[in-house]
């Protein structure tokens, strides 16, 4: 195997998010070398200080991101539990417990309902987050589904439905019996 097929599969394995000690133990290790360089001369405080308030920025943009996408994973499943999201026109389901989401038809029909309140660009980079670091939830960030003819084919999210149901603490609603 080359050495450009084994850096592809190890950029495209999922990345667990770090739990908070974790997180911690990483900007604590980062505000030592900051240091460090600082002391040695290589940086000047100026340039530490700017790396440290962009560091706190960006960890609390993936911890905002770390709540949010379970809160939109939620909204998709309660929206197609009371039909707010319909099958065909919002989304699909697949084989293996999987359903394919049509942001772009989902979205607006999740804003309508007061589910929402995301933009189709903010959904898609939720989702592209929960690819990364959660892929037992979201198994595909963009994929082709076909909604009805052969031409009805659209870019989706695809969610493993069981794994979302645990992601976001929640149970399915049994089916009612006719």
């Amino acid at each position: 195997m080359n050495d450009t097929a084994t850096d592809h599969d190890a950029s495209n394995a999922p990345l667990p998010f770090p739990t908070k000690e974790e997180r911690d133990a990483l900007i604590l290790e980062f505000q030592r070398l900051a240091a460090r360089l600082t002391q040695a001369g290589l940086i000047s405080r100026v340039s530490s200080d700017r790396l440290m308030r962009s560091m706190n920025r960006e960890r609390r943009y993936a911890e905002d991101k770390r709540h949010a996408l379970p809160e939109l994973v939620l909204n998709i499943l309660l929206g197609i539990e009371e039909g707010t999201l319909k099958e065909r026109e919002h989304f699909m389901r697949m084989k293996d417990e999987h359903i394919a989401v049509h942001l772009a038809s989902a979205g607006p029909a999740l804003f309508k309902a007061g589910r929402g309140r995301l933009t189709q660009a903010e959904a898609r980079s939720l989702f592209h987050f929960g690819w990364l670091h959660f892929r037992n939830v979201v198994i595909a960030r963009s994929e082709r589904a076909r909604f009805g003819h052969e031409e009805d084919r659209r870019r989706v999210v695809v969610l493993h439905v069981p794994s979302a149901y645990e992601f976001v603490g929640a149970r399915p609603k049994p089916v009612p019996s006719r």
